[in-house]
């Protein structure tokens, strides 16, 4: 034994590699993939018309949409030397992928490092557009429980939830914790569809809370150096006037002193 360890991320060096290189490459084009599909399903959500041709034709896109990115995702996964860490990075993936019902999830991948929407920003007082990124994914899990919920509730007995209206409503009362309870989902993937919203808006809402914070405490005013400069010649500082006041209370009681220890002290 020599006392190294191997990490199962270089047991296939160049398998790893060809993964960064093709991720490198269909970040961007999947990204953008992803909020095209969200376009599609805001177009079918809003308008629902199933009898209509072009909901068929969308409808069919959107099926095209997800066998790819199922293809993406397996792909992916075969070429992955460590499978768990592979999920656990690509958790979001592999929940669109499986639960169809959630693939308009997707549109957040935009929102990744590498996403068409979370790439190299002109730097500001938010280091890297952080808190823009997250307050952006805010807005699209807002819109996505929208028209999950809508499409959810649109036809059950007795629904509160029948238009856009209410269902962003209804989603920016549930992501601020707020819930006013004046409309409510009734049905079972309704309720679901909101404690996920529920759980995501608070992770997100107190990510851009702790971004601002740390961008807040990292900003320096203008003019504040960062070391503290040398005294110029002539130029007093703290410690050498107590140092003086110092030697003028030992002179006064050495005066002091010798007035005691002479003759007129004693009497």
């Amino acid at each position: 034994m020599d006392g190294t360890t191997t990490t199962p991320e270089v047991k296939h060096p160049r398998r790893q590699q060809f993964l960064l290189t093709y991720e490198a490459h269909t970040n961007l084009v999947l990204s953008g993939l992803a909020l095209v599909y969200l376009l599609t399903f805001s177009i079918q959500s809003i308008w629902y018309d199933p009898e209509a041709e072009w909901y068929r034709w969308l409808l069919l896109f959107g099926y095209a949409l997800w066998v790819l990115f199922a293809l993406d995702l397996a792909f992916r996964f075969t070429l992955a030397s460590s499978k768990r860490g592979f999920l656990r990075r690509n958790w979001l993936d592999t929940i669109t992928v499986v639960i169809p019902q959630f693939r308009a999830l997707r549109a957040l991948r935009a929102f990744t490092p590498n996403g068409i929407l979370a790439r190299e920003r002109s730097k500001g007082v938010i280091t890297g557009g952080a808190a823009t990124t997250a307050v952006l994914a805010t807005v699209i899990i807002v819109w996505v429980g929208s028209l999950m919920v809508l499409n959810a509730e649109r036809n059950a007995p007795g629904a509160d939830i029948t238009n856009i209206g209410d269902a962003v409503w209804w989603a920016f009362e549930t992501v601020t914790t707020v819930g006013y309870g004046d409309v409510v989902p009734v049905t079972w993937p309704g309720r679901t569809i909101a404690v996920l919203i529920m759980l995501v808006g608070i992770s997100v809402l107190g990510a851009v809370t702790a971004t601002l914070s740390a961008s807040l405490v990292k900003a320096k005013p203008r003019g504040e150096s960062a070391e503290p400069t040398a005294p110029s010649a002539g130029e007093t500082t703290d410690s050498d006037a107590i140092k003086a006041d110092l030697a003028e209370i030992k002179t006064m009681l050495a005066d002091l002193q010798r007035r005691l220890d002479g003759p007129s002290g004693g009497s």
